[in-house]
């Protein structure tokens, strides 16, 4: 059986090397790509721009962002795509410049729809360009690191607390500020009405509070308990089975699911509870098989046994 594992071993290593290297290219030239045809649509339909801007802003001036984003976000992005496709030694350095580009006009949208109140859709738009930038760099690593969608990373647990923290503020102003403001601002385009109630406020606020304090409670335990980060690029290295992970195996992505409720809710609207359901599914079905695959590879018989012993996603006994 030995024998038989270490032939499989360079195989299974080159596939597992060649995944993060096609998924980075490939979203980087998707991200060229696609912010080309945006320009496209912007230049053919002069109405568009419309959804894009705030109303204050003169007629077509996002247009005057048209040199920057096809030299630093289209060329940038198509160049770094090769690169990475090739395993240039610029690569790395490549990527997260791309990442590092894509930031500045992310902060500017959302600082224009902070004092405007609109161009929601667009700082949505960004900020999942500029996130999804950011995870390809991470996955890509620097020039003394091979890319990779996980990697374990040992820090001291201060150090892994501070991180956690701060990937926390990232992770929740995206995905549960300014992607539902813009999922919102969409909906009362296309005409559909948010909803109210008596006590929605209270209670759809009640529901973010518990589910973010497990969110919080899950991120400080994998950090003092794993001496890592529970985000994949920079994983604890220990497996958790303490505080919340007694009671359900991913206490953090239940507490993000219900938070995007709780949102939707408190915003009234079903566009932005369903957004939070479909992340759900996604999870599921493309993020848990990857973390589960890789857990079950470092830990062995310690994590089939707690996996045995403690649901997904329903809560259950605690474990010991």
């Amino acid at each position: 059986m030995t024998n038989r594992h270490a032939q499989q071993t360079p195989s299974n290593e080159t596939a597992t090397s060649d995944t993060p290297v096609r998924i980075v290219s490939a979203y980087l030239a998707v991200q060229a790509f696609g912010t080309l045809a945006w320009w496209v649509l912007l230049f053919a339909i002069p109405s568009s721009i419309d959804w894009f801007q705030p109303k204050v802003w003169p007629d077509g001036a996002l247009l005057s962002f048209w040199m920057a984003d096809f030299v630093l976000i289209i060329a940038g992005s198509l160049l770094a795509a090769i690169c990475v496709w090739r395993r240039a030694s610029s690569a790395a350095t490549l990527v997260w410049v791309v990442a590092a580009v894509t930031w500045y006009p992310t902060l500017v949208c959302i600082a224009t729809s902070l004092q405007t109140g609109e161009a929601w859709i667009a700082s949505a738009m960004m900020v999942c360009m500029a996130g999804l930038s950011l995870a390809m760099a991470t996955i890509h690593g620097n020039t003394s690191q091979s890319p990779a969608t996980i990697r374990v990373a040992s820090m001291s647990p201060a150090v892994a607390t501070a991180l956690t923290l701060g990937q926390t503020v990232i992770f929740w102003g995206t995905f549960l500020w300014v992607l539902p403001m813009g999922i919102v601002e969409l909906q009362l385009r296309l005409g559909w009405q948010v909803f109210q109630h008596p006590l929605q406020s209270p209670l759809s606020g009640g529901l973010f509070l518990v589910a973010s304090s497990l969110g919080l409670w899950s991120g400080i335990t994998m950090a003092i308990r794993g001496d890592g980060t529970p985000l994949p690029t920079v994983t604890a290295p220990r497996l958790v089975i303490a505080g919340p992970y007694r009671y359900v195996r991913n206490p953090m992505a239940l507490a993000g699911i219900v938070q995007g409720i709780a949102v939707g809710w408190f915003l009234g609207s079903l566009s932005v509870i369903a957004y939070a359901l479909c992340g759900a599914v996604v999870w599921h079905v493309f993020v848990r098989p990857v973390e589960e695959r890789d857990l079950q590879l470092r830990f062995g018989a310690d994590y089939h046994r707690y996996q045995k012993h403690v649901r997904l996603w329903i809560p259950t006994v605690p474990f010991s």
